[in-house]
């Protein structure tokens, strides 16, 4: 899905919508406030995008104006949306806080920080949030986003396909990174929930990776020392893609297919040494300080609360004394271990 906004003139916005399927005439829907919702169907005709192939009969562009969307030139916080996949295609935000910058949160969970977004999303005037489940279309299409200078996203998407791009159209970076055992503990349990039948009950709602990987857990249980070693040694290629060096292969593969190039930590660290902003999980205060530095806001960002489950704590002590465990996350123990000690603050000096 590609899309853009050619003006927005108070009682009339103008843009197009191309959508996945190029036979199809693409719909918007017109969110005027929370109640009240339009529908359009695309009937202006855009020569381009037939002309290059993109679209079978090119009427992809549409125009909102008061005689098909009633209210649209009083409306303040409008939104329009993609009719198909939900996908946002346009913002009206003049609050007087908007953050007039592009910036990226690259998310490294499985779980993902969304107490951080929360506190970013609504500044922008345009907000996305889990690239990693959209198509790489409509993601380029939304770094690639002509009619505004203010765009955040979050993601967990491989650094270096994205790179280019985001420097290109001039977005700032910044990483939160968390201690690897904690993030191997929270992705077994939530594989182990997605092994459940009232999980695979909603099986529409799963990531593709955990429905591959629910069947090789269900049978295993994680209390069980033995079992869990085994079944981190004799790990499915599809439950290493999920576990193995999840942060080093994010930031330094090439792609999705290919590993990242030896030496691999180096190769991550190097990648985090272009970022913006990097900090710690367990000091998110510094983090925000960074970001807000970044994007020269005029305000502190107030403080998140970020703390792990005990759940999830606990079951990571564990795994820290597995060597079957420590094997699969052991290029991601050493890119934390350096950037832990670049920015940790110094212990306070005893008097």
């Amino acid at each position: 899905m590609l899309f853009s906004i050619d003006e927005d003139m108070g009682e009339r916005i103008i843009g197009w919508l191309m959508p996945d399927n190029p036979a199809a005439t693409p719909r918007i829907i017109v969110h005027l406030d929370p109640e009240h919702h339009i529908a359009i169907d695309a009937f202006v005709y855009r020569p381009l995008l037939k002309e290059q192939g993109l679209h079978n009969s090119g009427v992809c562009g549409f125009v909102a104006d008061e005689s098909n969307c009633p209210g649209i030139g009083a409306a303040a916080h409008l939104e329009i949306r993609d009719g198909e996949n939900n996908v946002l295609i346009y913002r009206r935000h003049t609050a007087d806080n908007r953050i007039d910058s592009k910036f990226l949160r690259l998310e490294t969970q499985l779980f993902r920080s969304s107490n951080l977004d929360e506190m970013l999303i609504g500044r922008f005037q345009m907000p996305y949030r889990s690239l990693e489940l959209l198509p790489e279309e409509t993601t380029r299409s939304i770094f690639a986003i002509p009619f505004s200078n203010s765009i955040f996203a979050s993601g967990r998407i491989f650094w270096r396909v994205w790179e280019p791009l985001l420097r290109d159209r001039g977005f700032k970076v910044g990483m939160l990174l968390r201690d690897p055992f904690e993030e191997m503990s929270e992705r077994l349990l939530i594989l182990k929930w997605a092994s459940l039948p009232e999980a695979a009950a909603n099986a529409n709602a799963l990531m593709p990776a955990l429905q591959r990987c629910a069947g090789h857990i269900r049978h295993v249980d994680l209390s069980d020392s033995v079992a869990l070693e085994g079944l981190l040694l004799r790990a499915t290629d599809e439950l290493r893609t999920l576990l193995y060096n999840p942060l080093v292969y994010q930031l330094a593969a090439p792609n999705a297919f290919d590993p990242p190039p030896n030496p691999a930590p180096a190769a991550a660290l190097d990648s985090l040494a272009e970022l913006d902003a990097v900090g710690l999980r367990d000091d998110v205060d510094s983090f925000l300080g960074l970001v807000g530095a970044v994007l020269d806001l005029p305000e502190p960002l107030p403080f998140v609360a970020l703390g792990p489950s005990k759940t999830v704590t606990g079951f990571a002590d564990i795994l820290r004394e597995m060597s079957a465990a420590r094997v699969l996350i052991e290029q991601d123990l050493e890119v934390y271990a350096e950037a832990r000690r670049v920015l940790a603050p110094a212990p306070a000096a005893s008097a």
